[in-house]
């Protein structure tokens, strides 16, 4: 086997072998005696769930009679055990998934990472961190790693159009009733949580996830098309940091509606990774707005398919 089919198969024997051959044993026979009835994303969408992830793996564990195991010394057995169980279960029907072939080779890269951690790593693993969900949503097939960007299956929540500007509505409104045909389901993109230069944004690397995005829509004939909202999307940004300019290229030369959806708040994150970007917002000469940006089906696609050159060879 080769390509995309061999490295699912190699990801399904890697992940059996952990569950079977190394120190997450234990915790799964336990795993697996407890819930007999279950598979391992029952358990796993259960804990996700919970007001206190860490608190429901405690609970978790004592039931299953491993008090101390579920955060193993730092190796997180617990919960890399639900984890790859869940990948697994997702691994089987990968094959047959509608996404872009490198999305899925990037699904398998993440499946061996919850199999062999580093060390420095571990920590990702805490219940309360926010990696963890992103982690479990990646196991559970509700997040795609494109790259610089992840995505999700949502939609345009009909609170935004309160706080889309008024001379800016009667576009949205158009946009969503004509171009996007509804609300959902449509792509959501977020700032993919495991990049190798987490504090910059590389224009082809950028490109080839928005090229990831379409390419996997265009075998969903669901989707509706992308929904993005956030300050690095926002025009506001690009006049103190010009150079992320790119990230609307492809949305402006392919018709997106760009517009806003308010101001941006610190906890957004615009202060993170630009000392001079932070030093203008604290002396009031950047005042971050959440940009908006409606594409549709058609023109991503189109988009895509007039840019052969962003496939992995």
């Amino acid at each position: 086997m080769t390509g995309t089919c061999g490295q699912i198969a190699a990801t399904i024997t890697e992940c059996k072998r952990e569950l079977s051959d190394s120190a997450l044993p234990g915790m799964v026979d336990a795993l697996r005696r407890e819930t007999t009835d279950q598979r391992f994303e029952t358990v796993l969408r259960s804990v996700l769930a919970a007001p206190d992830r860490q608190n429901a793996l405690l609970a978790l564990s004592s039931t299953l009679g491993r008090d101390a195991e579920h955060n193993g010394n730092g190796a997180a057995t617990l919960q890399r055990a639900l984890l790859t169980g869940a990948a697994l279960e997702s691994l089987e029907k990968l094959p047959n998934s509608p996404l872009e072939a490198s999305v899925k080779s990037r699904l398998c890269e993440y499946y061996r990472f919850f199999v062999r951690p580093a060390a420095h790593e571990l920590r990702l693993f805490d219940a309360n961190q926010y990696s963890f969900l992103v982690f479990g949503k990646i196991a559970l097939l509700e997040r795609f790693p494109g790259g610089q960007f992840d995505w999700e299956i949502s939609g345009f929540p009909r609170s935004w159009l309160a706080k889309v500007p008024l001379a800016s509505l009667p576009r949205v409104a158009y946009f969503l009733s004509a171009s996007l045909k509804g609300f959902s389901p449509c792509i959501v993109p977020h700032m993919a949580y495991r990049r190798k230069n987490p504090l910059m944004l590389v224009q082809r690397e950028c490109e080839k996830a928005w090229y990831r995005m379409a390419m996997s829509a265009e075998l969903q004939p669901q989707i509706r098309g992308l929904v993005a909202c956030s300050w690095f999307f926002s025009r506001e940004t690009f006049k103190v940091s010009p150079h992320l300019s790119f990230v609307l290229q492809p949305f402006s030369e392919s018709g997106a509606l760009i517009t806003t959806r308010g101001k941006a708040t610190e906890n957004e994150g615009f202060l993170s990774g630009s000392a001079a970007r932070r030093k203008l917002y604290q002396d009031g000469a950047f005042k971050p707005t959440m940009g908006l940006v409606l594409w549709s089906r058609d023109q991503m696609i189109r988009w895509a398919h007039s840019h052969p050159e962003l496939a992995d060879t």
